[in-house]
């Protein structure tokens, strides 16, 4: 099988995916917006949006290196290395889901909101290790280039996921300790259940006389992927609150209220960032590839593929998008968040310009820039604070989103002007 089609069709495979997740997290985000109060829906926001620093914290370490790394080596390296990896994997999820829990329950100013108890806590670091354990799988399936197992696992989890809130509904007992709580026995039944393909990827058959020479090659690579991983941790951590200070910066200004309606026209759009996510799962490992050959030509083709597909997804979602809201205001989306179009219209710009970025980003992480990343997010995360302390108090709700676009678009040119140029000299 050809390159493209091999690529397009892992692609494919991947998008199927992640839609599927998508459309999971677009109906929790809806059954949460007509089923709790405003105020409650801000609150998941806001939770929602530290689940995933933790969740982009554990990957900076540990499965982004690894993923650049894993995809230069083959064989019994590359599955001793996944398993090393997923030891480590369980304890920094632990660690960081206790880190969120002790956030949570005792500094109410973190959320802007009070009215919480232990047990909101206790659910939220149980969907936080779950979530952590469940995606490690996912690594692994992804750079053993296995799409089908991972299609069959987050399927499943879908499955499991779909079946809880159903039973949460039907019962009336849909709050955010009940959902939290469905999602991470999910996630601990759909680890289990693909406990056999882990272990087929992970296990390896290592004969007496090589037993050395791969616990060799195991500390060699761990020195580069700590290395690689302390950059990418701190280039995760500005990068997130480039793209979700305007969560905590809008409720501190506006109120948990403001939140809810960020979000909820951003929830509609959130199949972009999830259909990027899935290309880069794939694209990445490939580019990988592509770089340690310094093979830059088929590295060019492979990023004018990928571009001119997402943006022509980008595009074509947001036109019947935009057709559609009309119906969706009146039947999906509650009544308490009605009039988004303006914000859905903004909203649908960050995406395109953000998808065209994040091309360039993979690139950066497949070639183990982190350093630079880190050294880029941390003048973008001083940009999006200085333009949301102007935007938000003057525009409201729309000035948060304006001072993304803004941010993004520097981003986009830093990225393929400067970085990813002077990478390619220095190969």
């Amino acid at each position: 099988m050809s390159f493209h089609k091999k690529f397009l069709s892992s692609s494919i495979l991947s998008v199927i995916d992640q839609g599927l997740l998508s459309a999971l997290n677009f109906a929790i985000g809806i059954l949460l917006m007509n089923l709790v109060a405003k105020d409650d829906y801000g609150l998941y926001v806001q939770l929602y949006a530290g689940g995933l620093l933790v969740g982009l914290v554990v990957d900076s370490w540990i499965a982004g290196p690894l993923t650049t790394v894993a995809s230069s080596v083959m064989g019994d390296t590359r599955k001793s290395l996944l398993r090393h990896y997923w030891y480590k994997q369980v304890i920094w999820t632990l660690g960081m889901g206790a880190l969120a829990f002790a956030i949570v329950e005792f500094f109410p100013a973190a959320t802007h909101y009070s009215n919480k108890y232990w047990l909101l806590g206790a659910a939220f670091f149980a969907y936080l290790f779950g979530n952590g354990i469940r995606e490690y799988g996912r690594t692994v399936g992804f750079i053993q280039a296995d799409i089908i197992s991972v299609l069959r696992q987050d399927v499943l989890y879908v499955c499991l996921v779909a079946g809880g809130l159903a039973a949460l509904y039907f019962s009336q007992h849909f709050d955010l300790v009940t959902v939290f709580t469905a999602l991470a026995i999910s996630s601990f039944l759909c680890t289990l259940v693909s406990r056999q393909h882990f272990l087929a990827h992970t296990e390896a058959e290592v004969e007496a006389h090589a037993e050395e020479e791969i616990r060799q090659a195991l500390v060699d690579h761990q020195e580069t992927i700590s290395g690689h991983g302390r950059w990418a941790v701190s280039g995760a951590i500005v990068g997130w609150l480039s793209n979700y200070s305007y969560v905590y910066l809008s409720g501190a200004w506006l109120g948990v209220a403001a939140i809810a309606d960020l979000n909820a026209s951003r929830l509609i759009l959130m199949p972009i960032p999830l259909a990027v996510a899935a290309w880069s799962r794939v694209a990445r490992p490939e580019a990988s590839r592509l770089m340690a050959a310094s093979n830059w030509s088929g590295l060019r083709r492979l990023t004018l593929f990928s571009i001119a597909g997402i943006e022509l997804v980008v595009i074509a979602y947001v036109l019947v998008l935009l057709a559609a809201l009309p119906w969706l205001e009146a039947h999906v989306i509650s009544a308490k968040y009605s009039g988004l179009d303006p914000m859905v219209m903004l909203w649908g710009g960050y995406f395109a310009i953000n998808a065209a970025r994040w091309v360039g980003t993979s690139w950066l992480s497949s070639g183990g820039a982190y350093k630079e990343m880190f050294f880029l997010g941390s003048v973008t995360l001083a940009l999006v604070m200085l333009i949301t302390y102007v935007s938000i108090p003057r525009l409201g709700a729309q000035g948060a989103i304006l001072a993304l676009i803004i941010v993004e678009i520097f981003e986009l040119i830093v990225v393929w002007k400067f970085i990813l140029p002077r990478l390619q000299k220095q190969s």
